[in-house]
């Protein structure tokens, strides 16, 4: 009975390692998590799919459910693995203050919720030191992981709320227009120097967004709005166009190429660290080593020709290898983008360059 003692106890340590991690850790997430995360997202979206009518109201409901289903199965695995440490104590290192007959694995299971939920009817009282210092830990640890939970709860809301600001800011940005036209436009009303602000504070949403996805992988993208402006896929293509456009503009003005290699930077870490997190291996590995083919290229000169006209500019265009750069952006885009509606199980729309 050592062993199943043992086995309660490492139950425990792995339940608390996983929140942990979850919880505490600002760059990782926890066994348990991830494969929850992973199911009840899978579950959703093809729940959703298959009620188009009530779609986006099934998938709101993914994001809580994912939550409480994490805290769900931490306090489970904590609750079973305490009943197993003080399941072969309880004949003799507990006194039963009630007329419960032989103290049986049901017994442990109703101590065990008793001192992680920190209630402690008192019917099942420890006698010998290490039944004392097992229910001490376990009330410890009960104590401490629902303060914790309730801690990341309400930090989710603003990790949430970052991502929301993100879509729709983009989205009114846009107004029903692509990236690319967006781009053209403020270069054009505002010049180089206002554009260079602008890609600034792209790139430092980009960066706030990455940040969020690192901190609280369970719902940065799996919490969503019924309202679809708030979805982060249209919001992500959207800024794809305009890193495109960037750099393509940063071949006919230079004072915008650092501008547009920052906001390039920024865009391909969030594309790794969302594909890192929730997407394939197969999107992780043409991500890192993207292959741009002709498809890509004449997109490319699609958006100089675009800007071109927007801006009356035949200013030069970019030299060969810096058009290969730029290829190998739209490539890592599209390679992204479809890995992330496949995720999501949404069609994914076409980019301007395509709809031109």
């Amino acid at each position: 009975m050592v062993f199943v003692s043992l086995l309660g106890l490492l139950i425990v340590v792995s339940a608390v390692c996983d929140a942990a991690a979850t919880v505490l850790h600002p760059d990782a997430e926890g066994l348990v998590a991830g494969r929850v995360r992973k199911v009840v997202w899978r579950s959703v979206a093809v729940a959703g799919a298959r009620l188009p009518r009530v779609e986006r109201r099934v998938l709101g409901l993914a994001g809580p459910l994912i939550v409480a289903s994490t805290f769900l199965a931490w306090i489970t695995l904590l609750i079973l693995g305490l009943a197993l440490a003080v399941w072969p104590m309880l004949e003799e290192g507990f006194e039963i203050q009630t007329d419960m007959g032989p103290a049986g694995f049901a017994d442990a299971l109703y101590f065990a919720g008793g001192t992680i939920t920190v209630l402690g009817y008192g019917d099942l009282t420890p006698l010998t030191v290490s039944g004392q210092a097992v229910s001490l830990v376990g009330a410890a640890v009960g104590f401490t992981l629902f303060t914790g939970m309730a801690t990341y709860a309400i930090e989710v809301i603003g990790g949430v709320s970052t991502r929301n600001r993100f879509a729709l800011s983009v989205h009114d940005d846009t107004r029903d227009r692509g990236g690319v036209t967006m781009f053209a436009e403020h270069l054009s009303d505002g010049g180089a120097s206002d554009t260079r602000t602008r890609c600034r504070d792209w790139a430092a949403v980009l960066r706030e967004v990455d940040e969020l996805v690192h901190r609280y992988p369970l719902v940065a993208f799996t919490y969503r709005s019924r309202r679809d402006e708030y979805d982060p896929e249209p919001a992500l293509r959207h800024m794809a166009e305009v890193t495109v456009a960037v750099l393509v503009a940063s071949g006919r003005e230079p004072s915008l190429r650092t501008s547009a290699q920052a906001l390039d930077l920024a865009l391909t870490r969030l594309q790794r660290t969302i594909a890192d997190t929730y997407l394939t291996d197969e999107v992780v590995r043409r991500l890192r080593d993207p292959r741009p083919d002709d498809h890509d290229r004449r997109a490319v000169e699609e958006v100089e020709r675009v800007l071109a006209a927007g801006l009356d500019d035949a200013g030069g265009a970019p030299v060969e290898g810096g058009r290969e750069e730029v290829a190998e952006t739209v490539h890592r885009c599209r390679v992204f983008l479809d890995g992330l509606h496949a995720w999501a199980r949404s069609e994914a729309p076409p980019y301007e360059w395509d709809a031109r």
